[in-house]
């Protein structure tokens, strides 16, 4: 499941109506809500600019607000996440296939290609092969080029594991190297040749990528903890959404024909050339962006239908109240220009809708609600440490990352009750997925140490752990190498493919595949 795409987390959609349970008695004073507004002293949020005198304050009646649901939940339905996974790894070959067809031979000659014919590769062959279960005799050939081992050299056969095993058929050593390998060699003796693949990058980029190990069980529950919690939250959240919506549409009523007073002079575009002087000219320019930009808000207001500028409460890294805005450039300065920063005043109308459905909303929802968005995080984390890349992981690091996982996943499941959360009203944006940009009115946080907190920071430590502790990364050379082994005697090729090269040997890690 892409978490994305949840409604809630990716804010796409309107709310439906619920039912909902009323709250007690003693709470109706918060009934009847008014929201004071000053024109022009409402912060913009970006970069300053200067502003006009205030046009005096304005009480707007939002109505009677709705009660919310009654508590009815103590924590999130979340699996636990300490089963077994994998950051998987960038794989080219099989190694399972190599060490098949060595583990029979009594006797293995290796031929090393120029670049591996040093020292290293000398110390790394016999670590490799007893890894791979071969217990008999190694010696060492005269090093020479894979390519003039193979018949007809250019170019080798490309095939990607991802397509299935490379057919043993595929390829034929050249008689001269046939020969040469078979005076005196009998039954069980091996040649073992290891060279760079002579292949063409840029195909080989292109085949089927494969990799080993995944993170489909971990992904799977955070999936499943998330639906489920969303069903749970529901209630809650399109209370939430009813709250903002009532007090922003009656602002916007209230005080939208005063902001976009005189601006239907400039709804038709004009041209340049229309205007001889340039302050009438920058008046239209600014007076016509702004008419473009406040027309779907005025849409809004004068209809009951969903509106996609309505504020509503987002699950992205955490609850977020926010609403996407008009796709219209407004030029710099036109708050000047026009005497009143619109663009500002109409953000200051969802802030103000964010402030009163704070101050109303149970702080036991909120929480659970902000533990539900943190899982967004949470995936992101996650998803990054399970692209495949080319690395290997020490058994030790690797238990490590899992207890990682499984403590945020207890604390996106924690019982813990509300500790000293706050709300802030900072503005500033983000990004939804299936949504686009959305500018934020308000953001809970549930304060330091909370469970929250814990998941998001746990998350964050996981990913910065799991790329930081993987071995053998450096994805040096690009194009893999290619590893041919023939038994002379029979004039058989056991095996032909292709292996990165941290792969069959990665430090104390062994081949890939076998540790």
């Amino acid at each position: 499941m892409d978490f994305s795409e949840q409604r809630r987390c990716g804010g796409v959609g309107a709310a439906r109506p619920s039912r909902d349970s009323r709250r007690p008695a003693a709470l109706r004073h918060w009934a009847l809500f008014f929201v004071a507004v000053a024109l022009g002293a409402v912060t913009a949020c970006r970069a300053p600019a200067s502003r006009t005198a205030t046009a005096g304050t304005f009480t707007v009646d939002a109505g009677v607000l709705p009660d919310g649901p009654d508590p009815s939940l103590e924590r999130l339905p979340i699996p636990a996440l300490d089963g077994p996974w994998h950051p998987p790894s960038s794989v080219a070959g099989d190694i399972r296939a190599l060490g098949d067809a060595l583990r029979s031979a009594r006797r293995i000659h290796v031929q090393l290609g120029p670049r591996q014919g040093g020292a290293v590769w000398r110390a790394r062959v016999p670590a490799l092969l007893a890894s791979l279960g071969f217990a008999g005799e190694l010696a060492f050939l005269d090093g020479a080029p894979l390519s003039e081992t193979l018949e007809g050299r250019m170019p080798m056969p490309m095939r990607s594991i991802a397509t299935g095993p490379m057919p043993t058929g595929a390829v034929t050593v050249a008689p001269d190297w046939r020969a040469r390998m078979s005076a005196g060699a009998d039954v069980g003796t091996v040649v073992l040749a290891i060279d760079d693949a002579a292949l063409d990058e840029g195909a080989w980029r292109a085949l089927p990528a494969a990799a080993i190990g995944g993170c489909a069980a971990p992904m799977q529950a955070l999936a499943v903890g998330q639906e489920q919690g969303l069903a749970l939250l529901e209630p809650f959240l399109d209370h939430v959404d009813r709250v903002l919506a009532q007090v922003w549409r009656a602002e916007l009523r209230a005080l939208l024909p005063r902001l976009r007073d005189g601006l239907d002079a400039h709804a038709e575009p004009r041209p340049r050339k229309d205007f001889d002087d340039p302050s009438a000219w920058r008046k239209h320019e600014c007076g016509h962006a702004i008419w473009q930009y406040t027309e779907p808000y005025h849409r809004c207001a004068s209809g009951t239908a969903p509106c996609g500028m309505v504020p509503r409460a987002l699950l992205m890294g955490g609850l977020r109240i926010g609403a996407p805005e008009p796709a219209v450039f407004v030029p710099e300065g036109c708050d000047r220009v026009l005497g009143r920063d619109v663009v500002g005043q109409l953000r200051g109308f969802g802030e103000d809708a964010a402030r009163a459905a704070a101050v109303r909303l149970d702080p036991r929802w909120v929480v659970l609600a902000d533990r539900l968005g943190a899982i967004t995080e949470v995936h992101a984390a996650l998803e990054d440490v399970c692209t495949p890349r080319r690395r290997r992981f020490a058994a030790a690091d690797l238990e490590d990352a899992r207890q990682r996982l499984a403590a945020v996943g207890r604390a996106l499941g924690s019982d813990e009750p509300p500790r000293a959360g706050s709300w802030s009203f900072e503005g500033g944006s983000f990004h939804v997925p299936g949504t686009g940009p959305v500018r934020e009115h308000g953001r809970f946080d549930a304060g330091p140490g909370s469970a929250a907190r814990i998941a998001k920071d746990g998350a964050r430590g996981l990913r910065e752990f799991v790329l930081a502790r993987a071995v053998c990364r450096s994805a040096t050379p690009t194009l893999p190498l290619a590893v041919l082994a023939y038994e002379p005697a029979t004039a058989t090729v056991r095996h032909f493919g292709y292996f990165y090269e941290e792969e069959l040997s990665c430090g104390a890690a062994g081949p890939g595949g076998v540790d």
